[in-house]
């Protein structure tokens, strides 16, 4: 809990909550909670018509624990009933030049080292189908894509070497496969996520010598900065070096490759059946972070006192406010200094007037 001296405290019952929760990767009972927030949006994405109904839009509870034995960190108040990824949003990034141009490398890379010209890929949580279509154009034989919110009007898909099945990925769909596996950005929002890794490595399995790649936000950044705009409710599941490299390993497969990009707000991976993997000395930054766990609720609750602050002194002459992107981390970063009246400026077309 936030309190005025700039401490912050996790409620008793909070603490009773977490010592009897289980860790969602490696089973372990008994996590430690180390930061707590009410009321936030349900999902960041989600395009409204209205700011009545954004007012209106359901809201959940974090609470942020961290399981000791394997250092996957988890909502263990998420509720996968208040998500509905089937809703109109606009997750996509590919309108960043900055961001196109990391996807343009990492698919450059992908289709040069695993020789992918000719090839299938299965793409899941593909969103609206922006990397595929960068790897359609490197030449690709073919591409599947599985995701609740793909919209058919975002690809074109007549010339038949993209396809996409509008659904959550389950394990009905570990009959899917290609030469390549990948699930970017989509594993933070996975609560159960042994058994999720588990299911991506039986699509992986029907195609001998494929390689799984996975990337998702590194966390160990968003302790060490304080990173509060970086936590919000979709997010479920929050990985380290040391906690991805585990939930992979336990799904049977071996991780060969474990590295930071885009700035290191990202961890990539890759990982085969049969290989001959890293050792998790090989891996980066694994030393504990519960010095790191411990001091971000701290460092959290003071920038957001700062930021309330200063924003107050803004507004109290009647100046005008203004955030620049609509992200996911806009979203957050407001939601948690509470602003009401802002500006929003965004390069995505979709999302204006929304």
């Amino acid at each position: 809990m936030n309190h005025p001296d700039g401490t912050f405290h996790i409620d008793p019952d909070a603490e009773a909550e977490a010592a009897t929760s289980q860790c969602v990767s490696c089973g372990a009972v008994g996590l430690v909670p180390f930061y707590e927030v009410d009321g936030v949006p349900v999902q960041t994405s989600v395009l409204l018509e209205s700011s009545a109904d954004a007012k209106e839009f359901p809201t959940g509870d974090v609470l942020l624990a961290l399981c000791e034995r394997c250092e996957l960190i988890q909502n263990i108040r998420f509720d996968t009933t208040l998500i509905d990824y089937s809703m109109p949003t606009e997750e996509s990034q590919a309108f960043s030049p900055r961001f196109a141009e990391f996807a343009a490398a990492l698919a450059d890379h992908l289709v040069t080292k695993h020789r992918l010209a000719g090839k299938s890929v299965l793409e899941i949580g593909c969103g609206k189908g922006d990397f595929l279509a960068l790897l359609a154009q490197r030449g690709i034989g073919s591409g599947l894509g599985v995701d609740p919110g793909f919209l058919p009007n975002r690809q074109d898909v007549d010339g038949g070497v993209l396809n996409f099945i509008r659904e959550w990925y389950g394990s009905a769909h570990t009959s899917l496969t290609g030469d390549l596996v990948a699930a970017r950005h989509l594993m933070e929002h996975v609560p159960n996520v042994g058994e999720f890794f588990g299911w991506l490595a039986e699509s992986l399995a029907a195609t001998p010598g494929g390689t799984l790649y996975v990337e998702v936000p590194d966390s160990r950044r968003i302790l060490t900065e304080g990173a509060f705009w970086d936590v919000y409710y979709e997010h479920c599941s929050y990985f380290t070096h040391r906690s991805l490299f585990d939930s992979i390993g336990r799904s049977g497969l071996s991780v060969t490759v474990l590295t930071s990009g885009f700035d290191g707000q990202y961890l990539l991976s890759e990982a085969m059946h049969g290989s001959e993997g890293l050792a998790i000395g090989d891996i980066g930054p694994t030393g504990s972070i519960g010095s790191d766990v411990a001091n971000f609720a701290a460092s959290a609750n003071r920038q957001i006192t700062a930021w309330r602050r200063r924003l107050q002194e803004v507004v109290s002459d009647g100046s005008p406010v203004a955030i620049w992107g609509g992200g996911s981390k806009a979203v957050s970063f407001l939601a948690s200094i509470g602003v009401r009246e802002v500006t929003v400026v965004d390069i995505n077309p979709i999302k204006q007037g929304r």
